[in-house]
C-alpha cells in the first residue's frame, strides 16, 4: 500500500509533537505519531482503499479520504476497529441536514456530540457509566470522540477566530462522545428508533451544548410527572437557543430513572410529548418588548416559528420545539444515579441529528 500524504523524519516521538505543534496539527493537546505502519493497519482494517471519499469536510472542504481519516484516529489514540464508527460519524456529520458548515462556524457554543448505540458499545468496551461525558475511562470514547475533533481541525479547518467564531468555546472541542447503556435501557436505542435496523450499531450525530444536569430527587412514591417537571424546566431556560427558535434538543437520563419511569408504563413517546406540552414560556418571556413597541408588535414576531404559534396574544405558551419527535432520549450514565442531563441544541439553524450504521 502506497500512501499518498506527505511524509516526515523525526528522530522520535517528542520532535513530532514539536512540529505537530509548528503546523498546528493539533488544537493544544498531544497527538501520537502517524507512522506508516499505524496508518495502513488503520486503512487495512477497513477492506476499503485508501484513496477513498467519504466526504468533504467544511469550512475548509477538504478532503475526507479514508488514508486521511486513518491519520488523524492514529494521532487521536485509536485502535483499528474504531475505525468503522469514526467514518459512520463522518458520514453523518457532512450529511446536508446537520449543516456542519453552520455548525463549525457559529458564534453558539455548539459541537457536534457523536452517540454511539447497538452492540458495537460492548464489542469495542466503550465506558457507559460514571463520567459518560468526559474522563469515564473509555479509551473509545476518548479516542474516537478525539479523532472526530481531529478531522473536524486538520481536514475541516476549523481553527477558532477565523473561520470558528464560536464565543466562549465548548469542552466538546476537544472531545464529544458518548456510548448508549442498550444493556440497562428499557427502551430501543437511539438509531433503530431513528430507523436503522434492530440488532445493528449505529452512530447518531448532534450538535449540542455541554449537558446541564437536573437532579430528579426520586423515590418510589415519585410520579414520573414529577421527574420529567424538572426536565422540563432545565429545558426551557430562557438562554436557550431551542426556547426561541425551536430546533431539537437531547435528554439523557440515567438507566435508575429511564428504568424508573418505563416500570410506571412510560414509553419514550409519551416522555417526549409529555415534555412538548411541559417545556414551554410565555411570549412575554421570549420577544423583545418595549413601552413604545410591544411584543404585540408584528415587527418583533418571530417568523422561525410555526404558524400554529398565536404571536398576537402575550400569554401564549411556546413549545422548544415544533414536534415532540425533536426530543432526543438516550439511556446512559451510572446505573444508579438519580441525574439526568440536557443539552440543548442549536436551534432551527441546523446541528440536527443525523444517523449512519456502523460498518
Amino acid at each position: 500500500m502506497t500512501l499518498k500524504s506527505r511524509s516526515y523524519d523525526v528522530a522520535d516521538a517528542w520532535e513530532f509533537l514539536e512540529l505537530a505543534y509548528k503546523n498546528r496539527w493539533t488544537d493544544g493537546l498531544p497527538v501520537a505519531p502517524p507512522t506508516e505502519e499505524r496508518i495502513q493497519a488503520m486503512i487495512e482494517y477497513t477492506g476499503l482503499p485508501g484513496d477513498r471519499m467519504i466526504g468533504e469536510v467544511p469550512p475548509r472542504n477538504g478532503a475526507a479520504t479514508i488514508e486521511k481519516i486513518a491519520i488523524n484516529c492514529v494521532m487521536a489514540g485509536c485502535l483499528p476497529e474504531y475505525m468503522p464508527v469514526v467514518i459512520a460519524a463522518v458520514e453523518a456529520m457532512i450529511d446536508p441536514a446537520h449543516n456542519l458548515q453552520g455548525v463549525q462556524t457559529t458564534t453558539h457554543s455548539c459541537e457536534p456530540l457523536l452517540i454511539v448505540s447497538g452492540p458495537i458499545v460492548q464489542e469495542l468496551g466503550f465506558a457507559t457509566q460514571e463520567a459518560v461525558f468526559g474522563g469515564g475511562g473509555g479509551r473509545p470514547n476518548a479516542t474516537i470522540g478525539r479523532a472526530i475533533r481531529l478531522i473536524l481541525w486538520n481536514i475541516g479547518g476549523g481553527y477558532p477566530g477565523e473561520p470558528c467564531k464560536e464565543s466562549i468555546g465548548h469542552p466538546g472541542r476537544y472531545c464529544f462522545c458518548i456510548p448508549e447503556d442498550n444493556e440497562f435501557s428499557p427502551w430501543e436505542p437511539l438509531h433503530v428508533e431513528r430507523g436503522l435496523p434492530e440488532g445493528s450499531s449505529g452512530v447518531t450525530v448532534f450538535a449540542c451544548e455541554s449537558p446541564h444536569s437536573a437532579n430528579a430527587l426520586f423515590g418510589t412514591d415519585m410520579t414520573p410527572t414529577m421527574i420529567l417537571d424538572t426536565v422540563a424546566d432545565t429545558m426551557s431556560a430562557l438562554g436557550n437557543n431551542n426556547t426561541h427558535t425551536m430546533g431539537q434538543t437531547l435528554v439523557v437520563l440515567a438507566p435508575n430513572v429511564a428504568r424508573h419511569l418505563a416500570g410506571r408504563g412510560w414509553s419514550k413517546l409519551d416522555i417526549k410529548k409529555y415534555l412538548f406540552d411541559k417545556a414551554r414560556r410565555p411570549i412575554s418571556a421570549l420577544r423583545p418588548r418595549s413601552t413604545r413597541r410591544p411584543g404585540t408588535d408584528p415587527e418583533y414576531w418571530y417568523d422561525w416559528w410555526p404558524k400554529w404559534v398565536d404571536q398576537s396574544k402575550e400569554q401564549t405558551l411556546v413549545p422548544v420545539v415544533a414536534d415532540p419527535q425533536d426530543i432526543h432520549i438516550v439511556v446512559t450514565g451510572q446505573r444508579s444515579a438519580r441525574w439526568m442531563g440536557i443539552c440543548p441544541g442549536w436551534g432551527e439553524f441546523g446541528g440536527y441529528a443525523v444517523s449512519k450504521p456502523v460498518g
